[in-house]
């Protein structure tokens, strides 16, 4: 999904991104390998190079997962005790729980 942050179309996860502290602005150039730098980068039609805005945090290590649904295992970045937003299931009514950790 793209949403306007400052004015510029930016690949996000849902309309919620841009508010949360997780929100990094950061800009995809191709693709990069680690030890070998940018092995391609994105062209447009004409043959220039460009970048593509995104959420660096997610583009690099993926959403945090705050909470999961009992009901459709979905996992979210929203809080524990918050409606599940049936990510897997259509018109999940379940309700998001805190996410366990190792002990």
């Amino acid at each position: 999904m793209k949403v306007k942050v400052d004015g510029i179309l930016v690949d996000v996860r849902n309309s919620e991104c841009p508010k949360r502290p997780c929100f990094e602005l950061g800009f995809d150039k191709g693709s990069f390998s680690p030890g070998r730098g940018y092995t391609s980068y994105h062209r447009d039609k004409k043959g220039k190079y460009v970048e593509y805005p995104v959420c660096f945090t997610r583009h690099l290590h993926g959403c945090p997962v705050n909470s999961s649904c009992p009901k459709c295992h979905s996992a979210s970045t929203r809080q524990p005790g918050e409606p599940c937003d049936g990510t897997w299931e259509k018109d999940c009514p379940g309700i998001l729980v805190g996410r366990r950790t190792p002990d």
